[in-house]
């Protein structure tokens, strides 16, 4: 049984209150709905006046955050980009929608997008077991909220996640967010004694909120297992949606 929606239903219109709206386009309410799979399955099927329509919605997207634009799953991080090689610019793109986005296979010297991958796969999978990375990424974004605050408002808007895992302390604790939280601490595995915490919880309205327990650009200073169970961890399989 599916979680009571964290935002307003959606309607069978949709406008914005951020700007004028050229055209109000009817939707398949799944496009939104509790479950990724009938996200994505709406997503690839919608008719293409409506998909360019939609697609619109998301005028003003942030920079350096790839996403779907109906994105189940939202990776939010006030850490500013620190993977991006000078001899291979980012090249900005719209959110998609019914496919993986461009941006998630940057390939930066860091590993900060592999990692990136990896866990958005690992996370979607505890939902979704057979689904394959491409699936998981359609359904998906990542945004770098930099120094503007409202972008995370901006996003939840667009997108209607049903996931927010924040990827470090400082976007957490500036969201505005109170959820019950289940703690999670992952070890460092060079210096004994060194744990980093992190959490799982759900807000009123029945969101899941994630705080992880380190950033992906720190994959040297954790264990890919340990970060795997924190992921797994996540209450968003058939029998946590109630």
């Amino acid at each position: 049984m599916d979680f009571p929606d964290p935002m307003p239903p959606v309607r069978p219109t949709v406008s914005t209150s951020r700007r004028p709206y050229h055209a109000l386009i009817a939707l398949d309410p799944a496009l939104y709905s509790t479950r990724p799979d009938q996200r994505l399955r709406a997503a690839q099927t919608l008719r293409e006046k409506d998909r360019r329509a939609l697609l619109q919605h998301a005028d003003g997207w942030p920079t350096h955050s790839p996403a779907a634009v109906n994105a189940w799953l939202l990776l939010f991080t006030r850490k500013p980009p620190s993977w991006e090689d000078s001899l291979l610019p980012w090249s900005e793109g719209p959110p998609t929608l019914g496919e993986p986005h461009a941006g998630f296979f940057y390939p930066d010297p860091v590993g900060f997008w592999a990692e990136v991958r990896h866990w958005i796969h690992e996370l979607m999978r505890v939902r979704e077991p057979r689904w394959s990375l491409a699936d998981s990424l359609s359904v998906a974004a990542l945004v770098h909220r930099g120094d503007e605050a409202s972008r995370l408002d901006f996003a939840r808007e667009v997108l209607q996640p049903r996931v927010i895992l924040f990827l470090d302390e400082p976007s957490w604790a500036t969201s505005g967010i109170t959820a019950r939280q289940t703690p999670h601490h992952i070890k460092d595995p060079f210096r004994n004694g060194q744990v980093y915490e992190g959490f799982w919880g759900r807000t009123p309205d029945g969101l899941i909120i994630g705080k992880s327990p380190q950033h992906p650009s720190m994959h040297n200073l954790y264990d890919t297992a340990d970060m795997n169970r924190f992921l797994r961890s996540a209450p968003v399989g058939d029998d946590d949606f109630h």
